[in-house]
């Protein structure tokens, strides 16, 4: 789905734990390729593949990927999209441990242990970085408390929010971080502050996919928390 020119949804669906679900990475057409925001769970390239097809984008032609955070349901085919595209990963600095494999995952417990193959992260970011895309500059902004490093993607121009996990689309209405599976609850609605004071039209989560409601919202969530 097109969110603004230049910035495709990629409604990602697979099958996990004996359900369906259905994941939202995006990819930003920029001078140089396709920018993927986010690749998903482990085994799943061809359904990344399938979802750039539908919009009329190719896999092999994605020069780099950002990933916003270190969970397996957006980094886990980080290295097999790698190793298919030579893309140039980015990440926040406070992740790249995690995705190099020096640290384990930090939500991986002895009861469900988490793991993703690790990466080279060629590009350490700290939020407030700009990248050039089709739809205007796109800011990084560091949004932690959901993982330690988490970042979301600002177009100011398009007045549009991609939040990764910051925020969460339940049944159409845009919602604050989700307590159960939030590392640093404070810490996230810190970050929920942040994307507050931002010019935002419409919001695009990883979790529930798009949302009419931005800046006006956000600071509703702030309020009422």
């Amino acid at each position: 789905m097109e969110l603004t020119p230049g910035v495709h949804g990629l409604p990602l669906r697979v099958s996990m734990d004996d359900r369906e679900a259905t994941f939202n990475a995006t990819a930003v057409e920029t001078p140089r390729g396709p920018l993927l925001i986010d690749v998903g769970l482990p085994d799943t390239v061809d359904v990344l593949e399938a979802a750039l097809d539908d919009e009329g984008l190719r896999l092999d032609d994605a020069w780099g990927i950002l990933i916003t955070h270190q969970d397996p349901d957006h980094a886990g085919c980080l290295a097999a999209v790698v190793d298919r595209t030579d893309a140039v990963v980015f990440a926040h600095e406070t992740e790249a441990p995690y995705l190099e494999g020096d640290r384990e995952l930090v939500k991986s417990t002895a009861e469900r242990p988490l793991s993703i193959d690790p990466t080279t992260v060629d590009v350490r970011l700290t939020g407030g970085e700009t990248f050039a895309t089709a739809a205007g500059p796109m800011e990084v902004i560091a949004t932690p408390g959901h993982s330690p490093g988490h970042v979301s993607a600002h177009f100011p121009d398009a007045e549009l929010l991609v939040s990764a996990d910051a925020l969460n689309v339940v049944d159409g209405a845009l919602v604050g971080p989700r307590p159960e599976v939030t590392q640093d609850l404070e810490t996230a609605w810190e970050s929920v502050e942040t994307l507050a004071d931002l010019a935002v039209a419409e919001t695009f989560c990883f979790h529930g996919g798009r949302a009419a409601a931005g800046t006006a919202r956000i600071r509703e969530l702030v309020a009422d928390r």
